[in-house]
């Protein structure tokens, strides 16, 4: 198998901002982006004991993705949101909504692994050069993710996410 090249890996926001999976309108992150990474930032804490241990207590991951930049483009569902929550300054619930992560690792299969998980996006910035409006935006995990897959089919128009492990292909 070869490796996998980035655009693998997908990652889609609800611009509903409703925080329900099943009415999520996903769109999907990454015009004009050229690397965005989710870092994991993981939480370890390492001390040595009196008998010369060391010992590492493992407190998980505060994951976080930077889109960077998101030019302001009307057309995008997620535009307006973005606007409101930089310009309004805007905190807590109203920047919370869902992200969609989806690899697909092969090509011909007819479902992808995926997982949804609530998240809060925060506007960095906004502003720019003269590439266009940017408001760049972070997007923290927040709370619990959920495992599951999306159809092939789907993907071309509004990614279906339904909880579970994908169905075998054999009959």
């Amino acid at each position: 198998m070869a490796k996998l090249n980035r655009e693998a890996l997908a990652h889609y926001l609800d611009t509903s901002f409703k925080g329900v999976a099943e009415s999520a309108e996903w769109e999907i992150i990454g015009d004009d982006i050229e690397e965005m990474s989710v870092e994991l930032n993981p939480d370890t804490e390492t001390t040595k004991t009196i008998l010369g241990q060391t010992k590492t207590k493992d407190n998980g991951y505060e994951p976080t993705m930077d889109a960077d930049p998101f030019y302001a483009d009307p057309d995008k569902k997620l535009y307006p949101k973005l606007r409101d929550i930089a310009l309004g300054q805007l905190k807590g619930d109203d920047c919370k909504t869902l992200m969609l992560e989806v690899i697909i690792e092969d090509t011909e299969a007819d479902n992808h692994l995926a997982y949804v998980q609530e998240v809060m996006v925060k506007p960095q910035s906004y502003g720019g050069d003269t590439a266009g409006l940017n408001i760049p935006f972070q997007v923290s995990f927040n709370g619990a993710r959920t495992k599951g897959y999306v159809t092939a089919a789907s993907l071309a128009t509004k990614p279906t996410f339904t909880k579970g492990e994908i169905p075998s292909s054999l009959s």
